[in-house]
């Protein structure tokens, strides 16, 4: 077959790389990549399936400089963690040690990666690093270290380079151990109280988790991880607690922490980061001499990047002391290079100063160097321009990166033009007081922590705060009105890459407008426009948290905006459907939303709120009015033609016949709807809620299984939607999935390894998310597995398992957790406790898809105790009502035990005639556990005839 493509586009897994244009693809979503990981890609790209040798990549991303080898692992590193954001158990970059590397069409990797092996986190940012220089000694003792010790913390004054020495090391780790590395950017913790969430918000925990601290450990516990603590000076009570319980409950993690101090917690190692190392005084350098040492080295290198700077004899002792009088400062080298492009070194040394002497002093080593951080960026600060200046306080509001516009929307109370907001932009990126990230395909800039605090305190002294804050504001107003109209537009992935960065800036602005009242007004607009952003992170209790406190907000100050009110209320009955423990405020909520979008006549959110309370009504123990519910649902997204509504009646009257047991007409109707969504375009088919293809395909896995003839399929099709609902990046989506469809499935089917795998990513995604709510079901999967596969025997944990699921919310008491427990039970003898369970079941009222599995679990009970003539009546009832079901799962299973019944009373042609027609029914999953045990026992009966 002859390609289509262009000839400068390379394919690799799902992945397309248009060279000529720089610019990767996976699917329609655009991948970011830093600028040296782009050229690097598009150099293995050329030679696909071909080694590269090192010095074809040192030439492609550092053209004409000798750079050392880890500035290539790293870059290599880095590339390879972009790439596994998007397909995150493989990896198409492989390594020849010592020669180069080579980009395989064909993925590295087994067919089901262990839990150890799963990143913990879906997306993590570095920052990124320029050359990294003078360093190599540093970060190779730093490796050692790290091998030898899992807490081990980098120590030295502000602007040492700490962070960058703790990345590059780390990366390089990544890239040679094959792990994932999580990095938690701690300066933006404005105290104590903050370190947790942001730990849990780098693992992808939601922010309103009841016990984060639990939740982190929790997951890192069957994880091989290796975190990265940045900047922790400020927090460090808080942070080593938080090394102290993580270590204590894990064994396979390993932290890394920066800081000014040593953390002081109980394990841990202290590497202290020394100055680069500086030229001695007294004598005349040349500058080959010169640049002998890491600091000039630093300094004329980075001068060059700027201006092409060449340093000559003449410059040598100049730029000497220069780096001298800097302490071997990174930061402020990085922060006098730019001046070397305009003037001469001697000058530069003369600009200095008296002022800088008298400001730096002659204190004590640590502190003397801290000053020399401080005085630096403060003449760094006076040479700005005024609009510079202006500028670079303002942008100290943004919590990550930002583009040129955003720029210009906070710096609006100066009215300055936009051309001077641009040289002013330029001016800061030349002068080191702004950095420059490429980012799919666009400009944006970010500030280091350093700077950021230092512009943030000159912006709070200016008196300019409430301004800025009111333009950042806004403009994040801006852009979630532009992303609530984008729902309907983009692919689910593609507006999470757009929007989901912007939610430190969104809570902060919130914060700012909400919290602290400074126009609580735009604070609830924030809110109601925030709410598919935290849907799309599944962050229930984050927006439960904002919605409730902007609707009390909306009730004092007296607001009249009826449609603001709406947003608001069915955000809230959005989440209520999945966390909310009391049910009487819960259908409140809904009812509210329904009457009140009725009086402004708001379809969309009428069928949004009608969902969410139909959604509730049909979990266990609220089940009344659904039908009613369901029609006026239908009725208003036919009328409205809101097809993502049609979708959500479907999806409700299916799950309506799985509870009547109605299984041929829900099967039927789950493979029209999944060729409806099949058909459907990309952004029609939002996720905000769940995401419909993959809820479609675990409805069907678990029908086909449980109410058809062909048990294999629904197992493929269950270990299929396993994979898809994990590489989905959607916490809601893979509770529901793996709750409702994917853990039955493969528990029935005895599968145990995958169960067991899945169930723990269960586990951790319910914790991610703050949805603690499903935790019983979780743990009951997690326990039961470990009994039913033969690593635990004693019924304690089972029974624990049982204890939580009966006190926990009736809506998730599905009675199939309680048949799973059972058999657990069982498998190890424990007939008693099995017995209790079943008592308590058919005291409250069986679920009827339920009551054939636990009649036939009552039987093998009175077998066990020798009432043969009393499990066989309760057999053949189980059988009868199997078949009224339609369960062919559970006929199958009932056919089985009262024909070995009935084999043990010798009654081996009433046995065949039981078991056989059932059998001969099954059009495939022969090699399930079920119809495997069938087929030996029908062989079984005709030797006996034989006999």
């Amino acid at each position: 077959m002859v390609s289509t493509e262009p000839d400068d586009v390379v394919t690799f897994g799902p992945f397309r790389l248009h060279g000529k244009h720089r610019r990767l693809f996976c699917g329609a979503e655009e991948v970011q990549l830093g600028g040296r990981a782009m050229e690097m890609l598009v150099t293995l790209a050329r030679k696909k399936g071909e080694l590269v040798h090192k010095e074809e990549l040192y030439n492609a991303a550092w053209p004409g400089i000798f750079v050392h080898e880890a500035n290539l692992k790293v870059t290599i590193a880095s590339l390879r963690r972009a790439l596994r954001e998007y397909s995150p158990v493989e990896d198409y970059i492989r390594t020849l040690i010592g020669r180069g590397y080579w980009l395989s069409d064909q993925a590295v990797g087994g067919d089901m990666p262990s839990i150890a092996d799963l990143p913990v986190v879906a997306n993590t940012r570095f920052p990124e690093l320029g050359t990294v220089i003078g360093r190599d000694a540093e970060i190779a003792e730093l490796r050692g270290s790290i091998a030898a010790n899992r807490l081990t913390t980098i120590v030295g004054p502000g602007g040492i380079g700490k962070t960058t020495v703790a990345v590059a090391t780390v990366q390089l780790l990544e890239d040679e151990e094959g792990g994932l590395v999580t990095f938690i950017d701690l300066a933006r913790a404005a105290g104590e109280e903050f370190v947790i969430p942001s730990v849990a918000a780098a693992l992808g925990i939601s922010s309103g988790s009841q016990d984060r601290l639990e939740a982190i450990s929790s997951i890192l516990a069957r994880s091989k991880a290796l975190l990265l603590l940045d900047t922790c000076e400020h927090v460090l009570n808080a942070a080593a607690h938080l090394c102290d319980v993580i270590l204590a409950n894990t064994r396979d993690v390993r932290i890394v922490a920066t800081s000014r101090q040593a953390l002081r917690a109980k394990r841990e190692e202290v590497f202290w980061l020394a100055p680069l190392e500086i030229p001695p005084p007294g004598r005349t350098y040349t500058a080959e001499q010169v640049v002998l040492y890491s600091a000039p080295q630093l300094l004329v290198e980075r001068a060059s990047e700027k201006g092409k700077y060449t340093v000559e004899d003449g410059d040598a002792s100049a730029v000497a002391e220069i780096c001298r009088r800097l302490d071997g400062s990174p930061l402020a080298i990085e922060l006098i290079s730019s001046r070397l492009t305009v003037r001469s070194a001697p000058d530069v040394l003369e600009e200095l100063g008296e002022r800088f002497t008298a400001l730096v002093g002659r204190g004590e080593e640590g502190p003397l160097r801290q000053q020399t951080l401080l005085a630096t960026l403060e003449w760094s600060y006076a040479l700005l321009t005024k609009s510079e200046a202006a500028v670079l306080r303002a942008i100290s509001i943004f919590m990550g990166t930002f583009d040129m516009d955003a720029v210009v929307s906070v710096v609006v109370h100066h009215d300055l033009d936009p051309t001077i907001v641009f040289d002013a932009v330029a001016g800061l990126r030349a002068k080191s007081m702004l950095s420059v990230e490429q980012i799919a395909g666009g400009m944006r800039y970010r500030l280091l922590d350093s700077t950021r605090a230092f512009a943030g305190n000159l912006l709070e002294a200016s008196g300019e705060l409430s301004a800025v804050s009111e333009a950042h504001a806004r403009l994040m107003l801006g852009i979630f009105a532009r992303a609530n109209v984008d729902r309907a537009r983009l692919p689910a992935r593609q507006w999470h890459a757009a929007y989901a960065s912007h939610a430190d800036d969104l809570r902060r602005a919130i914060g700012w407008a909400l919290f602290l009242r400074g126009d609580p007004l735009l604070g609830m607009q924030l809110v109601a426009s925030g709410i598919p952003l935290w849907h799309e992170l599944s962050s229930s209790e984050e927006a439960r948290r904002n919605c409730e406190h902007a609707l009390a907000e909306f009730d004092r100050v007296g607001c009249d905006d009826r449609s603001l009110k709406l947003k608001l209320i069915v955000g809230l009955a959005a989440v209520s459907s999945y966390i909310s423990a009391d049910a009487e405020k819960a259908i409140r909520t809904f009812e509210t939303a329904i009457q009140l979008s009725r009086e402004i006549e708001d379809t969309s959110a009428e069928c949004q709120a009608l969902g969410a309370l139909a959604r509730y009504r049909l979990l266990p123990g609220n089940q009344t009015e659904v039908q009613k519910l369901l029609r006026e649902l239908g009725r208003v997204a036919m009328r409205s033609n809101n097809r993502p509504a049609q979708w959500e009646h479907e999806f409700l009257l299916t799950e309506l016949d799985i509870i009547h047991c109605q299984y041929p007409p829900a099967i039927a109707r789950t493979e029209k709807l999944r060729q409806q969504l099949m058909n459907a375009s990309e952004g029609s088919v939002s996720r905000f809620d769940l995401d419909p293809r993959i809820r479609s395909e675990t409805a069907m896995s678990a029908l086909t299984w449980l109410g058809s003839r062909r048990p294999g399929t629904g197992l493929s099709g269950a270990q299929i939607v396993a994979r898809e609902a994990l590489e989905a990046h959607h916490g809601w989506t893979l509770i529901y999935s793996y709750v409702h469809g994917v853990l039955f499935v493969l528990s029935e089917c005895q599968e145990w390894a995958q169960a067991k795998h899945y169930s723990a990513l269960l586990k951790d995604t319910i914790y991610r998310h703050g949805m603690p709510t499903w935790i019983p079901v979780a743990n009951c999967y997690i326990e039961a597995l470990d009994a039913l596969s033969g690593v635990r025997k004693d019924p304690d944990g089972v029974m624990s398992a049982y204890d939580e699921l009966r006190t926990g919310l009736r809506q998730i008491g599905r009675h199939v957790y309680y048949a799973l427990l059972i058999r657990a039970l069982y498998a190890h003898g424990h007939m008693d406790e099995g017995m209790r369970i079943l008592d308590y079941l058919f005291e409250i009222g069986p679920q009827r898809s339920m009551v054939p599995e636990l009649l036939r679990l009552r039987a093998v009970r009175e077998r066990s105790v020798g009432r043969d003539e009393e499990a066989l009546s309760t057999l053949r009832r189980a059988s009868i009502v199997a078949e009224e079901n339609g369960a062919w799962a559970w006929r199958i299973r009932c056919a089985t035990d009262l024909a070995i019944l009935l084999r043990d009373q010798m009654a081996i042609d009433d046995a065949k005639d039981v078991l056989e027609p059932v059998y001969r029914q099954f059009l495939d999953g022969f090699d399930i556990p079920d119809l495997r045990r069938a087929r030996n026992l029908l062989t079984e009966l005709q030797n006996f005839r034989r006999l």
